[in-house]
């Protein structure tokens, strides 16, 4: 399957209650800054008015960057909006880097007065492209190998658990757990090609 509209949500850890609009500023730094260099950021949107939405997004060319409360729960979201280059596993890893250097700019000071942090122990990888991806057992067939393979080199042999959204009204998403933490650092690190 030729996929390339995919995200990835790594979860916020317990106690990261900073308002939505508070990563405003930070997000506006990041693009004076070109703090993800990897990214060309155009701008800031505020959806912290949409309970359990998008909260404030993080526009790139490449791909949208979120603290997103989608489901109930606070987490870094990024989506690609483009064709990125490879095999599906490949896109998974671009976009997981993509998220992970985020989530590293946020740990390690880049953010509001509360300090937020992620586990890394827990993520969400979704499809934004309901056509060509349908929540449907027929995907989840032809998704899995790839999503496997990526969360094989992402846990490095640790084991995990996927639990599918079964809703076909739903995107489709995957959600992932691994039983201990993993600093975000050392998930960025063994996934990234630099």
């Amino acid at each position: 399957m030729d996929l390339h509209r995919i995200g990835i949500k790594f979860f916020a850890g317990e106690g990261n209650s900073a308002a939505l609009v508070d990563f405003i500023p930070v997000f506006h730094r990041w693009i004076q800054n070109k703090s993800l260099e990897q990214l060309l950021l155009i701008d800031v949107a505020d959806y912290s008015h949409v309970e359990r939405g998008p909260g404030t997004v993080l526009v790139a060319h490449e791909g949208n960057l979120s603290i997103d409360e989608t489901g109930g729960r606070r987490g870094l979201a990024y989506y690609s909006k483009h064709e990125l280059p490879g095999q599906l596993k490949d896109c998974l890893e671009t976009v997981a880097v993509n998220a992970l250097k985020a989530c590293c700019l946020l740990e390690k000071g880049e953010t509001v007065n509360t300090k937020i942090s992620f586990p890394g122990n827990e993520l969400q990888i979704f499809s934004n492209d309901r056509l060509l991806a349908p929540n449907t057992e027929e995907t989840w067939s032809q998704l899995e190998p790839a999503i496997r393979g990526f969360l094989e080199k992402l846990y490095s042999g640790q084991d995990y658990s996927i639990e599918r959204e079964r809703d076909p009204g739903e995107r489709f998403q995957v959600t992932v757990k691994v039983p201990e933490a993993v600093a975000v650092d050392t998930l960025l690190q063994r996934i990234s090609n630099e």
